[in-house]
């Protein structure tokens, strides 16, 4: 089922914006014009990334222990690296103007 999220006029570079739908804490970002939708919490001790500082070339910064995560890949950067699951990242679908997730 398509749940739509955001119009996609609203979103911009630096756009970062978190969503629950069933049960699901999702954020929405949007990133030298890629845009990412991933579950909101860092795996390394489930704090929400709603205030999470965004990197250049992709990047997300969890402020609770500064660990940078790849958007692309999901992969958490530096010594955890090898240790922390993934971001959980979810594809991003259209429907018209606007842009939502398929759950």
């Amino acid at each position: 089922m398509f749940y739509p999220l955001e119009k996609l006029a609203k979103l911009h570079d630096g756009y970062q914006k978190a969503f629950v739908l069933e049960s699901h804490s999702l954020l929405l970002l949007q990133m030298d014009g890629q845009r990412y939708l991933i579950e909101n919490r860092c795996p390394h001790m489930d704090v929400p990334l709603t205030t999470a500082e965004q990197l250049p070339a992709g990047g997300l910064r969890c402020r609770a222990h500064g660990i940078a995560f790849d958007l692309p890949s999901g992969k958490a950067q530096g010594p955890l690296a090898n240790q922390l699951d993934c971001l959980k990242q979810f594809p991003v679908a259209y429907d018209g103007d606007t842009l939502g997730v398929e759950l």
